[in-house]
């Protein structure tokens, strides 16, 4: 790719999602409605096949919840653990779907920045997040988090709206 293109590819405008969050996240009375605590991968090889197995370790409030899945790659296994852990304690997760995803590397060796671009839908609604990393599996984690994320904030807005004034429309 040009050194032209490259910067094209990096200066582009971030998908609604991800821009939302950074205005959020900017502000100094955000709370991100989930924290990561930890997490762990082992792609390993067993009988001569492949295995990616993941765990994740999330904070909610005060409390924390483990999680572990396998997956046909690691950030599949990471996305298994992940909902595992958090459709405990935001159920209408349970539609949502990383529909599509993009991974893009630049540069000259193995490392080389990453953009991971994760397309999402919960059935009606479609967004789109973005994240960048000189790690791919850091950079397609990311915009994983940031999807999730993006759809917690977005439903309980939707609630608070809702409480306020229950004629509103369900969206």
């Amino acid at each position: 790719m040009s050194t032209e293109r490259q910067a094209d590819f990096y200066e582009a405008e971030l998908p609604q999602a991800s821009r939302e969050l950074a205005k959020l996240r900017a502000s100094s009375d955000y709370v991100a409605p989930f924290e990561i605590v930890r997490r762990r991968v082992i792609d390993d090889v067993n009988e001569g096949r492949m295995t990616v197995d993941a765990t994740v370790v999330i904070r909610i409030g005060n409390v924390e919840e483990t999680e572990a899945a396998s997956g046909v790659g690691v950030v599949h296994a990471l996305d298994v653990a992940l909902r595992k852990a958090l459709l405990k304690y935001f159920p209408y997760l349970g539609p949502v779907r990383v529909i599509e995803t993009y991974q893009h590397a630049t540069g000259d060796s193995t490392e080389a920045d990453v953009v991971s671009v994760k397309k999402f839908s919960d059935g009606q609604l479609l967004w789109t997040t973005l994240a960048k990393s000189s790690n791919t599996v850091e950079a397609g984690w990311m915009s994983l988090l940031d999807g999730y994320e993006w759809r917690i904030i977005n439903e309980n807005a939707r609630l608070r709206r809702m409480n306020a004034n229950p004629r509103l429309s369900r969206r």
